[in-house]
């Protein structure tokens, strides 16, 4: 599976395929939620206790099982109402639509059950017609919007024809997991579920969803309010015409309504994933998403002219709301004229919501406040964490590095007082000034965020704005080139791009807020 408009990276780490090859049946922490017939196993049977399906032959198992007969093992809508029914196999998305129409016809909403969304990098900027991505949800048999879902590529206002081939997630409530299918118009591939998701990419182009879907759920790369590239708080030029034209698409959404249906699935899916890896054992991969960056978003300044910095650019919200620092848009065009700023092929030196940036993702946030919820962390020790090299928020090696540190303890024994009192054991002792020192530090106080990010901000609002605003640029270039390498940024048009040439590692200082590009200490031991 390509990259798409849900897989909104890069795998972190390969877990051992050994370790992630189903659910439990039995075992856990009580009160975790255990497979329910067995169904989540289903996927690890040999083929003579699998069910016969009318794919088989043509449905080839790419979650890295290498299984001759897929179909059968799956419970979601798609596989019930479509794979598993009656005696033909369709294998595009006409065809697939059409039998879902005659087995999957109960309770509809929306027109035949479908609901739309379009997104175009180009379609606002040009204020006309471009080129789509479609993101369609069938919602019948009481199923919420996450249950099957669609995507669509290439398509344009005037498409009368949409394209055979689509790529489909569905919802399989009873293990609580995403299933992830592709078929182009002759082949349909599996290439697992969410937990298979969570080992990485394979080789063979197994498990090429999880290039993207790297937490094993939802993506959207722009979850938040403007909603770039999406309906939302503007109109896209073309989008209206392009769903009215194609009966299959039924009724036309927005990126407003398809945010809360990915934050809804993926507060559903995060618990299932914390228990699951809390089974596998491996508390570094149970904890990486509050000290890594496994996914990322686009957010922007928002419409209209851009005169404060966003917030989630340079500072965690977990720790604070960074202050809205001004500053002249007219500073603004000038530096990223400067900067020689352009979006890909546009000719336009900005997004149609100005100033787009990375950030930490929603599921990645979720899924922190989750293990706080299942007190498998202490919200001090999620900010002892998230302190250290705090003006980075996202793609701090520094912090990512001290997940070495974190020590296997069994998951019916997981407080934040057990992770961080092993982790400073496995430290030890640590050189003066480096990022486990840092750690250490705070892990031996108590509190102290609130005062070091006062510090920072109070020294940005001191700096003059256009100065601050030129190095905030420069750190936001770097972002973007990083960003870029990941495969969930599949189009150059999603952000801009400009001429600065930005060493790793460049950040603010978290005491004087000017650029450096190396680790700044400010918590002493002992403090």
């Amino acid at each position: 599976m390509k990259p798409t408009a849900l897989a909104l990276s890069l795998a972190s780490s390969l877990l051992a395929a050994s370790l992630l090859s189903g659910c439990a049946a039995e075992g856990g922490d009580p009160g975790e939620t255990e497979c329910e017939g067995d169904k989540c196993d289903d996927l690890d049977k040999p083929d003579s206790e699998v069910p016969d399906s009318p794919c088989d032959g043509i449905m080839v198992d790419k979650s890295g099982r290498g299984h001759e007969k897929v179909a059968g093992r799956l419970h979601d809508p798609l596989a019930t109402a479509v794979l598993m029914a009656g005696d033909d196999c369709p294998v595009t998305f006409q065809t697939i639509v059409a039998k879902l129409q005659k087995n999957d016809a109960q309770d509809c909403q929306n027109t035949n059950g479908m609901l739309t969304r379009a997104i175009s990098e180009t379609a606002q900027l040009a204020g006309k017609g471009t080129s789509y991505r479609t993101v369609t949800s069938r919602t019948c048999g009481g199923r919420d919007n996450h249950g099957l879902l669609f995507s669509l590529f290439g398509v344009t206002s005037t498409t009368k024809t949409l394209p055979k081939n689509v790529e489909m997630i569905a919802f399989d409530a009873t293990a609580g997991v995403f299933n992830y299918y592709e078929t182009d118009g002759q082949t349909l591939n599996f290439f697992g579920n969410s937990t298979d998701m969570l080992k990485g990419k394979g080789d063979d182009d197994d498990r090429r969803c999880a290039g993207c879907h790297v937490g094993g759920g939802l993506i959207m790369k722009e979850l938040r309010a403007p909603w770039l590239h999406w309906e939302g708080d503007t109109t896209t030029p073309g989008a209206d015409t392009l769903v009215k034209g194609n009966a299959l698409l039924g009724t036309k959404s927005n990126g407003i309504e398809l945010e809360g249906t990915v934050d809804s699935a993926n507060s559903i899916w995060n618990p299932k994933r914390i228990d699951f890896m809390k089974k596998v054992g491996d508390t570094k991969e149970l904890l990486r998403p509050l000290f890594c960056t496994p996914e990322i978003q686009i957010g922007s300044g928002g419409p209209g002219d851009v005169s404060s910095v966003p917030g989630d650019l340079l500072l965690d919200p977990v720790l604070n709301n960074f202050p809205s620092l001004s500053f002249d848009n007219a500073d603004y065009k000038a530096l990223i004229a400067d900067n020689g700023q352009e979006v890909a092929g546009t000719g336009k030196a900005d997004t149609f919501f100005p100033f787009a940036f990375p950030h930490r993702s929603s599921i990645d946030a979720d899924y922190v406040q989750q293990l706080i919820s299942k007190r498998v962390v202490s919200q001090e020790f999620v900010k002892d964490v998230l302190s250290v090299d705090f003006t980075r928020p996202i793609f701090s090696e520094d912090r990512c590095s001290l997940l070495e540190f974190v020590p296997s303890i069994p998951s019916s024994s997981l407080s934040g007082k057990a992770l961080s009192e092993g982790m400073i054991a496995n430290i030890g002792t640590p050189p003066a000034g480096s990022p486990a020192a840092e750690l250490v530090a705070q892990f031996k106080s108590t509190g102290g965020w609130e005062s070091r990010v006062s510090t920072f901000t109070a020294a940005c609002e001191a700096r003059p704005p256009k100065e601050l605003l030129a190095d905030i640029l420069k750190i936001t270039s770097l972002l973007r080139d990083q960003a870029r390498e990941r495969q969930v940024i599949e189009f150059e048009e999603s952000m801009p791009d400009d001429n600065q040439s930005v060493a790793e590692g460049t950040r603010l200082h978290p005491v004087t807020c000017t650029i450096t590009s190396d680790f700044v200490p400010v918590r002493a031991a002992g403090e």
